[in-house]
């Protein structure tokens, strides 16, 4: 029989193999992210207001309810971009989506969801979330993105041009788009394993 002593040896001895093949099966995982890669533009906003003495406008009302402060009252719009301020200039993108008047105490707290359907990066899009106010100044969220943009997250800070006027409220934004470019093609190749299997 052994002693104590030598058991313990042996064990010691074998305690690195024991603990390789367990490490082997144990479920640990361990995610790498790559650096997202990002995108910087600088385009401008042309909002032609809705109303029945605006024939140019580019959005509309859907629900009008007479609440104080317009509460409730919820717009679906069809906004363009440009690189300059003129409207007529070469269409960027579209910004389609829905404001909607969430305040009850102020009659310019709109919230707003639109899809960013972009020229240059055609056939994807940016969510973008956020309040539309009569401010000059403010920020939307990036909060996702489908095609290139997948995974997107990003801020859009804008501000009201000069150039606006009655008929066109135009805002300069700056975009700041953060994305993982290799997330089209894992998707893609995700897809292509489901089909194969």
């Amino acid at each position: 029989m052994a002693s104590p002593s030598a058991s313990s040896f042996f064990l010691l001895l074998l305690l690195p193999m024991i603990l390789g093949i367990a490490g082997a099966y144990s479920p640990v995982q361990i995610c790498v992210r790559p650096c997202p890669s990002e995108v910087n533009l600088h385009l401008y906003l042309h909002r032609f207001v809705a109303g029945a003495n605006h024939p140019n406008r580019n959005e509309e009302f859907m629900i009008a309810p007479a609440n104080a402060f317009g509460f409730g009252t919820t717009l679906i719009h069809d906004w363009t971009m440009t690189r300059t301020t003129d409207p007529s200039d070469t269409l960027v993108a579209r910004v389609q989506g829905t404001h909607i008047q969430a305040g009850t105490t102020n009659a310019n707290s709109w919230y707003i969801s639109q899809n960013i359907v972009s020229g240059r990066f055609a056939g994807s899009t940016l969510q973008v979330m956020g309040t539309l106010t009569e401010n000059s100044v403010g920020q939307w969220s990036i909060v996702g993105g489908t095609g290139e943009f997948t995974l997107a997250q990003g801020i859009i800070n804008y501000k009201m041009d000069p150039a606006s006027n009655k008929d066109d409220a135009i805002r300069e934004l700056n975009i700041r788009i953060l994305y993982d470019k290799d997330a089209l093609q894992v998707v893609r190749d995700g897809a292509l394993r489901l089909v194969q299997n």
